[in-house]
């Protein structure tokens, strides 16, 4: 349950280390001022951090507002409020000047697993295991409208573009935008990432850009405005976590269970060739300048799923972590297998010759231990889920003899 607070200097110092939580931490949320910063755990805890962080005795303000594990928490633009998310199927408001619990929101009918404001902190939009996106008007706590369009359990939910559309992906590697202000699907993008499971996006603060993040070990950058896929980013050798924009919109940071990446926007394939790396970028994990060539697709479309493309030379940290698809018949197999068809029309006979059997190989066992790293932090979930129920039972098992064993003192005493 430690938080570590990173500078970006560059001598890059050893991180500040935040330790309060018992349990693992599950979500961050810093404020606009940098003055403060949240963080949640699967303990069912959220602390408060104040600056300055360098004091050793300074500890946090701890808030215990739900009785099961917080997934997600956001702070609003003001610093004036917190929104936390848990398992316990409920959202909650605080105050954070105050510390004290404001007003909850019920509908979700499964555990909430993502919740944020707007920009002004009028309305709220979460998403969980339910399968659905509600919209949430903070004054009135009421929800404005459930979103039904998604087939799995909400794994992250936001605003984007001055608060006029909602962003949702899922379990199911789709990524579904919607309008506010008609309250209806605008853009629907299906296996994003080729069926693994999206743990984040983020939308860019000034442009028709997102950002996802997830378990097959890949980052990729959607254009809004055009309806497609933009860039592959590769890097990471595990399942990733997590992706954020800094306010300016000129890097983004992504994490997974070892390493946090911090990297710059991809260029365009023009400016890239003749722009100068400073060293600080280059000093960074490589990032992808590619842009895709196909046509124009309808917005309200699928995507169209290019296939992945290698970081340009020298780039052994990419190079190595996931390889190169090219193509051919080859590349159709694959797509063909990660998207679950049933039966492959190419035949093995017409592959002998292909010296591209061995990564083909290669990648697929990549993609399946990536599969199994997600199955086995689920699993560790639930046995986490299952050791704090029986301590919880367990707890209340000894109330409940405590009290037998009183009143029967009670009946037994002469009067």
């Amino acid at each position: 349950g430690t938080v570590l607070l990173w500078t970006l200097t560059p001598n890059r110092p050893r991180p500040i280390r935040l330790g309060a939580h018992k349990g693992a931490v599950t979500s961050l949320a810093a404020s606009s001022s940098g003055k403060s910063l949240v963080s949640s755990s699967q303990d069912s805890s959220v602390c408060v951090w104040r600056s300055p962080w360098e004091k050793p005795s300074k500890k946090p303000s701890t808030l215990k507002l739900h009785f099961l594990p917080v997934r997600s928490i956001d702070l609003s633009f003001d610093e004036r409020f917190l929104l936390t998310a848990s398992d316990d199927k409920t959202i909650k408001l605080s105050s954070l000047t105050e510390r004290k619990f404001v007003a909850s929101y019920l509908g979700h009918s499964n555990w909430v697993r993502a919740a944020s404001f707007s920009s002004t902190a009028s309305h709220i939009v979460s998403g969980g295991d339910d399968k659905t996106v509600r919209l949430w008007d903070v004054e009135r706590k009421s929800c404005l409208q459930s979103f039904h369009d998604s087939a799995s359990s909400i794994t992250c939910s936001c605003f984007g573009l001055d608060d006029n559309i909602i962003v949702a992906s899922s379990w199911d590697s789709s990524i579904n935008i919607w309008d506010v202000r008609a309250f209806g699907l605008r853009q629907h993008y299906g296996r994003a990432h080729g069926g693994s499971p999206i743990t984040q996006v983020a939308v860019h603060p000034f442009r028709d850009l997102l950002l996802s993040a997830a378990a097959d070990r890949q980052l990729r950058l959607w254009d809004l405005r055009m309806g497609r896929l933009q860039d592959t980013i590769l890097g990471h050798d595990r399942p990733i976590h997590s992706c954020a924009w800094d306010d300016q919109g000129e890097h983004f940071a992504s994490c997974d269970s070892e390493l946090v990446f911090y990297w710059s926007l991809p260029l365009p394939p023009k400016a890239a060739e003749t722009a100068e790396v400073s060293p600080e970028v280059a000093e960074m994990p490589p990032e992808v300048a590619e842009v895709e060539e196909d046509g124009r697709p309808d917005p309200d479309l699928h995507a169209e799923q290019p296939a992945p493309r290698p970081c340009p030379e020298p780039c052994p940290e990419a190079g190595s972590a996931a390889g190169e698809v090219r193509s051919g018949s080859l590349e159709q197999m694959l797509e063909a297998a990660w998207a679950g068809e049933k039966a492959i029309q190419t035949k093995v006979s017409d592959l002998k010759d292909q010296p591209d059997l061995p990564e083909a190989a290669a990648l697929m066992l990549e993609k399946m231990v990536a599969d199994m790293d997600v199955l086995t932090n689920l699993l560790q979930s639930i046995e986490a889920r299952m050791a704090h129920t029986e301590a919880t039972t367990a707890e209340l098992a000894q109330l409940l003899k405590h009290r037998a064993a009183e009143s029967s003192v009670d009946t037994s005493a002469p009067k």
